[in-house]
């Protein structure tokens, strides 16, 4: 089987359920320190379409609401991100040895070992829809979340923007959020820049549900002193990328992309929305092909010289993700 090389730590939609763009090309396992939920704990439904046992594919939903308490952030901010009380993340099962890891990153740009500041994904239960600062990062802009309060948010961005991402590679996304398809042990990484244990699967993702944070929402919406409110007269917009790679080849391309806007006041794109997204939205990732790494990265109008000026984090919840039964 393909193994997951080298681990490259990453950084840090108004888009309604119709407008979202394609860029194109018998024993339980031992669960002892993996921070995974057996199967049967999660958020798994047998019911959903494509379960039959006659099928060869299975459909998960993954949500966040049975995942062990300390697999969440602290407090809105999560100060327990940053100390290495979270390593490998929340690793849920999807059908007997695939499963579906949601890492903090490891090493990279700033920090060694895992920690927040290199981005990745976060667990939270905060709504606090008021404080407008980084220390509320881990809020979403909602009183609630689809799968019923629980949520992760996804951090960190690339410093480098392409015209087509189609034409970028995976080294490109290092501070980016990730979702890893892997084995029951998940990937590990041990040290900076070096080599990751943990055996790639494959999965193919349908859909996600996606909110604004309420630290990015109340920037785009206020300003601050980093980033400027996006408004019709800047004609400011912010999106997310969805990003399908085979595996971590460092010169890897995508095998494809999804777009979903959070925020859009420029006419010209002709995406049928205008405004800041309040709602938790519906995206469609069915045209991506399986993949075993989903990169989650954001690009938006307000750019400087040091990359996007928008905070980059958005909520997720209700992964709906299909794999082949083996």
């Amino acid at each position: 089987m393909k193994k997951f090389f080298k681990f490259v730590a990453c950084f840090t939609v108004l888009a309604f359920t119709l407008q979202l763009g394609s860029c194109s090309k018998d024993d339980d396992p031992d669960m002892s320190g993996s921070g995974q939920v057996p199967p049967g704990n999660g958020d798994n439904d047998e019911n959903e379409p494509g379960n039959n046992p006659d099928d060869n594919i299975y459909t998960a939903i993954i949500g966040f609401q049975n995942v062990p308490e300390d697999y969440f952030a602290s407090s809105a901010y999560g100060p327990n991100l940053y100390d290495g009380s979270i390593t490998k993340g929340y690793i849920a099962p999807l059908y007997e040895n695939t499963y579906a890891q949601f890492p903090i990153n490891y090493g990279g740009l700033f920090y060694a070992g895992y920690s927040f500041y290199n981005g990745g994904i976060a667990l939270s239960k905060y709504h606090d829809m008021t404080l407008s600062s980084y220390e509320n990062q881990l809020s979403v802009y909602n009183s609630t979340s689809p799968s019923g309060g629980n949520f992760a948010v996804s951090n960190g961005y690339s410093y480098y923007t392409f015209e087509d991402p189609m034409e970028s590679v995976y080294e490109d996304y290092v501070g980016c959020g990730r979702v890893f398809i892997t084995d029951a042990e998940g990937y590990d990484a041990e040290a900076e820049d070096d080599y990751v244990s943990g055996v790639a699967k494959t999965a193919s993702f349908k859909t996600v549900e996606v909110a604004n944070t309420t630290y990015t929402y109340l920037t785009m919406k206020n300003g601050d002193g980093f980033a400027s409110a996006l408004t019709p007269e800047n004609k400011g917009w912010f999106k997310v990328q969805f990003l399908a790679f085979a595996d971590d080849d460092q010169e890897g391309s995508p095998l494809g992309c999804v777009e979903y806007y959070l925020a859009n006041f420029n006419e010209s794109l002709n995406n049928g929305v205008t405004g800041i997204s309040e709602n938790w939205e519906t995206v469609d990732l069915s045209t991506l092909p399986a993949c075993s790494i989903l990169v989650i990265n954001f690009v938006g109008s307000d750019t400087g010289d040091w990359g996007l000026n928008t905070p980059g984090y958005c909520a997720l919840d209700n992964f709906v993700i299909s794999v082949e039964k083996e």
